[in-house]
């Protein structure tokens, strides 16, 4: 019995420390890619455009800007929203299922 207990305790340590780094390394070790290079301009039509590809011929206030921090939801954030959907998808399921009850009386 103890040897699963601490077996158990060692799985959620091990999981609660892999979330914490997770964490970590997305909301504060943020580091720019020079390879990236975004472009902003205007069309024909005055509309503004956000772009990572070279601008067509005739755009206007062209402005590029190198570097781009990616950030990527941590994966504590990614289970949360993944809970949620979840949580909608069956409660929706349920009602229909007595909706269709319903309907049968």
């Amino acid at each position: 019995m103890k040897k699963v207990v601490i077996i158990l305790l060692v799985i959620i340590c091990g999981g609660v420390g892999l979330l914490a780094y997770d964490w970590h390394v997305k909301t504060t070790i943020q580091e720019d890619d020079q390879r990236v290079t975004l472009y902003s301009w205007t069309d024909e039509k005055g509309a503004k455009h956000y772009t990572n590809t070279q601008p067509p011929d005739g755009a206007k206030n062209i402005e590029e800007s190198k570097g781009y921090k990616y950030v990527d939801q941590p994966l504590v954030v990614k289970i949360k929203n993944k809970t949620i959907e979840g949580y909608k998808w069956i409660k929706e399921k349920l009602f229909k299922m007595k909706d269709r009850k319903k309907k049968k009386q």
